[in-house]
């Protein structure tokens, strides 16, 4: 026990990770794989994964016409509508220029090259327009460098737009939103597990499906192809912003067979009591650790107890909302198994819905010694899948 907590102890020091999440990943893991996990963690999918609008075109088309912008491509070799992209990589930063600190979650985005908007800008040097600057996470590590499109000035009072445009990042990721493919709503960028998680649901045509926590759309609009526009898929979300992205998703792909609605979707069955699905997807807040890249993390064991009883709240509603023989799929995109396996363990012991086993040619099988039947669950890991972590299960209703 006493390895095991300087063990954690080391990780969190070196890596900038709670000794909560630290210790969590030794404990599931061992010391060697965990510390390959969380280095993993800290850097981009080794592939970056689109999936294609079927709806409007097809995985060939799509292929043909990244060729044609000399985007390096390929068809997933499994999931006909992934296509997945090479990740560019770890490139120098000089620190040259002036500094701006920014966010994590703004770093996180800006060491894959995307610009940086003054929304995530912690300080920053007096700097003037087209001076040249450098990027840095709280920590000092320089993720980017770029050229100021706005004074100092502009950034602390968050005009809107473009305050640093990126000339160098740590990782480049072919920006396709800049793409026409983008635009007509060819593609929609999506990590492989979420992709995979409403292939697990297995819509049919002309059934009824919810989405509980659906913004920005990325499963309801593949469910919508999945279901070929048929049927109704009803997305919820109760953010008011969120749910603006989805409609703009919505009508960007093309899907005709969606009904956004603003709700806490844990108030559904008392907004509406009478409706019952063939199929629900719960893809509810989670503490979000297997997202990558990850520059540290600060995960708290409260923050970990608080989000899985929080999750249980919609797995309870949901359970009431589906139809006998209907399937729920639970998904997250974290590693703890306080939000996988025991509330999976939840699901079965206290709401009755029974497991179902899912195919072995996705990630690998969930910890069996957290719950006995969890080999019937899938995992995804960053250091043997190359993806962000994610995790998969499907239920069904006796």
């Amino acid at each position: 026990m006493n390895t095991q907590l300087n063990n954690a102890n080391s990780f969190s020091a070196r890596y900038g990770y709670s000794l909560d999440v630290a210790s969590r990943l030794i404990e599931y893991f061992g010391n060697a794989r965990a510390e390959k996990i969380i280095r993993e963690l800290k850097t981009p999918s080794r592939v970056f994964t689109v999936r294609v609008n079927t709806l409007l075109t097809s995985t060939r088309e799509v292929l043909s016409e990244l060729e044609k912008l000399s985007i390096k491509a390929e068809a997933h070799p499994i999931v006909d509508e992934a296509i997945l992209l090479e990740v560019k990589g770890p490139f120098p930063i000089r620190g040259l220029g002036k500094k701006i600190v920014a966010d994590k979650f703004a770093c996180e985005s800006v060491m894959q090259g995307s610009d940086l908007y003054s929304p995530g800008v912690i300080r920053l040097e007096k700097i003037k327009k087209n001076d040249l600057v450098v990027i840095e996470d709280k920590t000092g590590l320089r993720v980017a460098e770029g050229i100021a499109r706005m004074s100092s000035k502009e950034i602390m009072e968050r005009v809107k737009g473009v305050a640093v445009e990126i000339t160098n990042s740590i990782y480049k990721v072919p920006n396709l939103k800049n793409t026409s493919l983008y635009s007509r709503g060819l593609v929609y960028l999506q990590s492989l597990p979420s992709i995979i998680a409403s292939k697990v649901l297995e819509p049919q045509r002309n059934e009824l499906i919810i989405d509980m926590c659906a913004a920005p759309g990325g499963k309801t609009t593949h469910i919508a192809q999945l279901m070929n526009n048929t049927g109704k898929i009803i997305a919820i979300d109760r953010s008011k912003k969120r749910l603006e992205k989805l409609k703009n998703n919505v009508k960007r792909l093309g899907v005709k067979n969606v009904t956004p609605i603003c709700l806490d979707a844990r108030l559904l069955n008392k907004k509406y009591p009478n409706l019952k699905a063939d199929r629900i997807l719960v893809d509810p807040p989670c503490t979000a650790i297997g997202v990558r890249p990850k520059l540290y993390e600060e995960t708290t064991e409260k923050q970990i107890i608080s989000a899985s009883l929080y999750q249980r709240q919609f797995l309870k509603i949901a359970a009431k909302m589906l139809k006998p023989g209907g399937t729920m799929v639970y998904s997250t995109c974290t590693l703890t198994v306080e939000e996988n396996e025991l509330n999976v363990k939840y699901c079965v012991e206290e709401l009755g819905l029974d497991l179902k086993d899912l195919p072995k040619i996705y990630g690998e099988p969930g910890f069996s010694n957290y719950f006995h039947d969890a080999k019937k669950t899938r995992r995804f890991h960053p250091d043997t899948h190359g993806t962000p972590a994610g995790f998969i299960a499907a239920l069904k209703r006796p």
